[in-house]
């Protein structure tokens, strides 16, 4: 049970997109990598050399063909959306596929997270029509995360990281309330007509929030020596996200997610 070192763990997460994108292709379900594994697939053709995850979007409708359709159990990879097993706890905004022969823990979690290696997969709902909503939409769909995190945490009254007054409002629902909150909050206008989309669950404010067109249509990129799906307006995407991409940012910020992993014993 030796833990995976960077290389090994950004092969076992391939493992994973592999089946992922193996599946959608079969079932015709749209898809997209995303946010870091998009830009490494733009500017390093594969994984950023210093990244320790893996993401991708698909529109909501698509995300629910997906988990109605992809194994839950009795597999070696499964779906994870708002699961609490004996297994497995992930109560998050977004959805995973883990891998169910391996062990996964990241560090900067402060919260019950109970994984194997694992990909995040991002529903992409529609934003407010009106433009002048998007920020304190995007702005609730933050604090909504935050409430059903904390309320994943033990509470402690006092506390350096988070005010009572949040910490309080969090504890006085259970986590799974706080997830259905949050879904409800995020599909509201998935029933209207909007130009504007995008994968706001990530909870990183209103550059979540792009044209629809970003969405329409899909092409394929190269990542470690694969194609995958990717939409088509990556420059679009990739610059609302980070601006000039194909800079390298400065040492100092590249960062990791701090992930511990290993295979369980045959």
């Amino acid at each position: 049970m030796a833990n995976l070192n960077l290389r090994e763990l950004q092969l076992a997460l391939l493992d994973i997109l592999i089946e992922v994108d193996k599946f959608c292709r079969e079932n015709k379900i749209t898809y997209s990598i995303t946010y870091g594994t998009l830009l490494g697939a733009v500017r390093h053709k594969g994984f950023i050399p210093w990244d320790d995850d893996l993401d991708i979007m698909m529109p909501r409708k698509d995300m629910e063909r997906f988990l109605e359709l992809f194994p839950k159990s009795g597999a070696r990879f499964t779906s994870l959306y708002n699961t609490v097993t004996e297994d497995s706890q992930c109560i998050l905004c977004y959805a995973k596929v883990q891998d169910n022969t391996s062990v996964c823990f990241e560090q900067k979690r402060r919260f019950a997270l109970k994984t194997g290696i694992n990909i995040d997969i991002f529903p992409v709902d529609n934003a407010p029509a009106d433009p002048a909503m998007h920020y304190q939409f995007a702005r609730t769909v933050s604090r909504l995360r935050h409430r059903m995190y904390l309320s994943q945490r033990p509470f402690f009254p006092y506390s350096f990281h988070d005010p009572l007054i949040p910490k309080i409002q969090a504890h006085r629902r259970t986590p799974d309330q706080w997830f259905h909150i949050c879904e409800d909050y995020l599909t509201q206008y998935n029933g209207i007509e909007s130009p504007y989309c995008g994968p706001i669950s990530g909870g990183m404010g209103t550059r979540e929030i792009y044209d629809r067109h970003v969405f329409e249509e899909y092409t394929e990129v190269e990542f470690e020596g694969h194609k995958f799906m990717a939409v088509k307006d990556w420059d679009a995407f990739l610059r609302g996200q980070f601006g000039d991409y194909m800079q390298l940012p400065p040492l100092k910020d590249r960062k990791t997610h701090a992930i511990i992993a290993y295979f369980k014993e045959d």
